[in-house]
């Protein structure tokens, strides 16, 4: 903010700056305003201040996600650490993130964490089934409890002169109750009439055998040799688990795989009883009998590409498809019982894929780019979808969905929005015509701290978003994965070094900062001769200031270095320039608060 003009003797003029603003890289700006900036914070506004110091939170090897709930969750290459305790093992990659109540669900895994017990289980359960292991009866389904398996083991190759003979056989099966290997067709064949698709028995192993992939022949010391190469087989017993290990009580479950007479039992039924080998149904569920192929008994999460909780739920979205989970059981989609606990499917017509959802209030936002779902009501029986044609979030930005103080933020094709239920605002005018991708953002409860990429050059940085006071300022070049809030402190993953950084919580750390202010021109046409500036500012012992001035848009060059620390008003002579413009860069490293500049310019001709 610029001050009137302060007395002054002769032609010399003065104008102050006592309220220090946004950066600002498009027209229109004022003194004040910043053109750049690094390791700033709007907690001392109106003066300029510095960031907190930020700590690196030891323990982790190879973070690739985080997140808070209770104690902060890491993917560190493949292990699941919380609170720095291996508690499972994920694929590495990048995640996304939901809590119910004590489970925290897992996306793509499709895993969750149950954090009192600290244990790491799936979502989903499959129990596939050999032929002749599964049996119905018009309410009930069993699987056995082992059996014998044909499995194909390594391949392998047998050397043998010319007039040997091998016995070969046609086919061969398993008996799944005992494992007994039968064969048939059976014939003596001289070793040059063997070919691919013979079986050949192991003698000493009755669960073996062998299939020919093929023969050739060579010449060794004057005779031929034949070698054959082959695939072993053999009966393996697996064992399946226990069906009231791996199911519960009112899982949906699907069955899969059935033909013949038994083909209509392919669907997908509520459990209402369980033993330790059969699931119980309503009564003429199934057509009784014994499947003789393989079956699929499993209950199934949908592939959900975007996840968030509500209400007690885990929503998400698969293709056109909106996805509710039973009430508070993420591990169940597909129960359609008529209840209000049930789980919850409906499919949309708009273009595009989901690009990101979040709980309102009890309601649910599923946004695309163009447009944005919002799904109202308390339960399956009154959910309503309405549909509304807003600046969504932009594709690639999912994560950039933060809310604070019941107002949602995110980043959009424009900028970064701030969405209350009606048409969502820009936030991000003073960024001009700077556009960016792959937004990932989160909040200490007060600022909105957004990590993306400038989408002309490709570099990264984190800008902070001050709320309360409608200030933005970027603190550095920082790519973050990912975001946490937790008892207060902020972390954040920086893709840059790998390491996972909190704030708010002390540090050692002497910031490094820079302020590129708006340029000054007077807002007169004449040109001006600008020769001191005074400064007001407070530095922490340590940290020092250095004073850099640019002319009509030339190179820096350092006017003034702070030999060391102190505080009150400081000169800071200028050689006289004459200029239309003059833009002032501050610099340094450590605790430094500036509270106003001064400059003391004349003016001149118009030319």
């Amino acid at each position: 903010m610029d001050l009137p003009y302060l007395p002054h003797s002769g032609s010399k003029r003065q104008q102050q700056i006592v309220r220090f603003g946004s950066v600002r890289y498009g027209q229109g700006g004022s003194p004040g305003e910043l053109r750049e900036s690094e390791g700033l914070s709007s907690a001392r506004y109106p003066a300029l201040s510095q960031r907190p110091p930020r700590k690196a939170e030891e323990g982790y090897i190879a973070p690739t996600a985080l997140y808070g709930k209770g104690k902060l969750l890491v993917v560190d290459g493949t292990d699941l650490r919380y609170d720095g305790k291996v508690v499972g093992q994920v694929a590495a990659g990048e995640k996304s993130f939901a809590a119910l109540n004590t489970k925290i669900v897992i996306f793509p895994d499709k895993v969750y964490l149950d954090t009192e017990a600290e244990e790491l289980k799936p979502l989903e359960a499959k129990c596939p089934v050999y032929g002749g292991n599964l049996s119905f009866t018009t309410d009930t389904l069993t699987v056995a409890a082992q059996t014998w398996n044909d499995e194909e083991g390594e391949a392998g190759r047998l050397e043998l002169g010319a007039g040997e003979s091998l016995t070969v056989y046609t086919s061969a099966s398993v008996d799944r109750s005992t494992g007994a290997v039968t064969t048939q067709g059976g014939a003596s064949t001289e070793i040059s009439k063997v070919k691919a698709g013979d079986i050949l028995l192991v003698a000493d192993k009755p669960k073996e055998y062998r299939v020919v992939t093929g023969v050739s022949a060579s010449i060794e010391t004057g005779s031929v040799v034949y070698t054959v190469s082959y695939m072993s087989h053999a009966a393996v017993l697996h064992t399946y688990p226990k069906l009231s290990e791996i199911f519960k009580v009112g899982d949906a479950v699907e069955i899969s795989g059935c033909s013949g007479a038994l083909e209509a039992n392919n669907k997908t039924s509520i459990v209402r009883s369980l033993e330790e080998r059969s699931l119980t149904f309503y009564e003429n569920t199934f057509t009784a009998g014994t499947e003789a192929g393989e079956a699929l008994v499993a209950r199934t999460v949908p592939e959900l590409e975007v996840i968030c909780e509500c209400d007690n739920r885990l929503w998400g979205a698969e293709g056109s498809t909106i996805w509710a989970s039973a009430l508070g059981d993420p591990t169940n989609f597909k129960v359609y019982d008529g209840l209000s606990t049930d789980g919850y499917a409906v499919a949309v017509g708009s273009d595009g894929p989901f690009t990101g959802c979040v709980a309102s209030g009890s309601n649910v936002l599923f946004f695309k780019e163009d447009c944005v779902h919002k799904i109202i009501g308390t339960n399956p029986k009154n959910y309503e979808l309405y549909t509304y044609q807003i600046q969504g979030v932009r594709r690639g930005s999912e994560k950039s969905l933060v809310t604070i103080n019941e107002a949602l933020f995110y980043h959009g094709r424009n900028g970064v929005y701030i969405y209350t239920g009606g048409t969502p605002e820009l936030l991000t005018e003073n960024f001009g015509t700077r556009r960016f991708r792959d937004a990932v953002a989160g909040t200490d409860g007060e600022r909105y701290y957004i990590s993306m990429a400038d989408e002309a050059t490709g570099e990264w940085g984190l800008w902070v978003y001050d709320t309360l006071r409608g200030i933005w300022l970027r603190e550095d070049d920082t790519h973050a994965a990912d975001f946490a809030g937790l008892d207060g402190a902020l972390y954040f993953l920086d893709v840059g070094d790998g390491q996972v950084y909190s704030t708010g919580r002390g540090g050692e750390e002497r910031v490094a900062w820079s302020a590129t202010l708006y340029p000054f021109d007077e807002t007169v046409h004449n040109r001006k001769g600008y020769s001191r500036l005074y400064l007001r500012l407070e530095l922490e012992p340590g940290a020092w200031l250095k004073v850099e001035v640019s002319a009509d848009g030339g190179p820096f060059r350092q006017v003034y270095l702070t030999p060391d620390s102190r505080a009150g008003t400081m000169t800071v002579p200028i050689l006289p320039t004459r200029c239309d413009s003059f833009t002032v860069r501050l610099s340094g490293r450590g605790a430094c608060v500036v509270k106003s500049l001064v400059r003391e310019f004349d003016t001149g001709s118009e030319v």
